[in-house]
């Protein structure tokens, strides 16, 4: 029997930390071999941020929060940014492109009822010319000064770390485990380059032991197992660390007690009663014919806002290359700046790597189990 456990960076660290000192032990229970640690795509979710030139973006559409931006955010005010500035910048790189087209607004352009065949082509060229690329880049960075722009230069990345970010948040929220695989490999550059080593390792790790390591029965289990979908709603798949987040809120918080009963002991000892709880609150709730039982409120409209934000982008050029053009810092290519082979990065494994690892086929996982031939496996039995 494997026991399969999800968590962030600590959480993970201490599991292999308790099998190494345990490591000469004789069997596999002392051992503690049965346990499979395994990163929390939540913890992996919440630690990806970037806030190089986005403070004059943000204090357009949120100009009360720009020093709570600027200092400490949190996750869920940098998810915001990430989605509604990322958002705005995507409008206005379609406007850019539709004006090539002879239209001068998006609203002229989807007036004219372009068929898909041309929206199609103009994204292809919207990914070329509006998404960083590094050797593109590096070409741009290498130019006569007179020629250069820095600013634009800082868009492009800036455009393709948001666009990895709302990849990653979608695959995850939809429940692709393939797609959501495909996306580890870019954000192992990036985590390696901003410095993050410990989480490029879990990702190759990952990677490693679920594509080549482990056997089919552990693998199948593992890709099913990671995501889950508390509500059964469709998008709204959540990772299994944010689930034990969600009810350690509940232990700790809601049902822990108050004052002198906020003890551990009492806490440990409710603890397996949780949903027993939940399941009383909702049925007295119900009896008493309790309708509104909370406030919640629509998702705002953000058609002035984003408006606002264009219009500001449209006055700098921000989609549009200005010769000459300084900037106060270029963000480095983190992409570009170290390798997966560095001597820096801690080891992933203890036996050696396989000799090329594959990036996994971006393809919706359908709860069945993948008979596909791959690379040789290691044995079950110890497991």
């Amino acid at each position: 029997m494997t026991s399969m456990l999800f968590g962030d960076l600590l959480t993970l660290e201490r599991i292999r930390s308790l099998q190494e000192s345990r490591s000469v032990e004789t069997t596999a229970w002392r051992r503690l071999q049965l346990i499979i640690a395994i990163i929390g795509m939540f913890h992996t979710k919440g630690c990806r941020d970037d806030q190089n030139s986005l403070l004059s973006h943000v204090n357009e559409i949120q100009p009360r929060e720009t020093s709570k931006i600027e200092s400490k955010p949190g996750f869920r005010r940098m998810h915001e940014v990430i989605q509604h500035v990322g958002i705005a910048s995507r409008l206005e790189c379609w406007r850019v492109e539709a004006a090539k087209r002879g239209y001068p607004t998006l609203e002229s352009f989807a007036e004219s009822k372009p068929s898909w065949e041309i929206l199609e082509q103009m994204a292809n060229k919207l990914v070329v010319e509006q998404v960083g690329n590094g050797l593109a880049l590096q070409k741009m960075r290498t130019q006569d000064p007179r020629m250069r722009d820095q600013v634009r230069e800082n868009l492009l990345m800036r455009q393709q770390h948001f666009l990895l970010y709302e990849e990653m948040s979608y695959t995850l929220n939809q429940g692709d485990i393939g797609h959501m695989e495909s996306c580890f490999l870019p954000w192992m550059f990036i985590f390696q380059g901003c410095g993050k080593h410990k989480y490029a390792a879990e990702f190759r790790r990952y990677i490693e032991n679920v594509h080549f390591r482990y056997p089919k029965g552990l693998r199948y289990a593992i890709r099913m197992n990671i995501l889950c979908n508390p509500t059964g709603k469709k998008g709204h798949f959540r990772a299994i660390d944010w689930v034990v987040e969600h009810n350690n809120l509940y232990i700790k918080r809601i049902y822990g007690g108050k004052y002198s009963n906020h003890t551990k002991t009492r806490i440990l000892r409710e603890s397996a009663f949780i949903e027993v709880f939940k399941n009383i609150r909702i049925q007295f709730e119900q009896m008493f014919c309790l309708k509104h039982k909370t406030t919640r409120h629509s998702p705002p409209n953000m058609k002035a806002t984003f408006s606002k934000l264009q219009r500001f982008l449209q006055k700098n050029k921000t989609c549009v290359s200005v010769p000459g053009r300084k900037s106060k810092c270029c963000l480095p290519d983190v992409m570009m700046k170290d390798t997966l082979a560095d001597d820096n990065m801690p080891p992933p494994h203890t036996h050696e790597p396989p000799s090329q690892v594959q990036r996994p086929t971006q393809q919706r996982w359908t709860g069945e189990e993948d008979t596909s031939p791959g690379v040789e496996e290691i044995d079950g039995e110890d497991l």
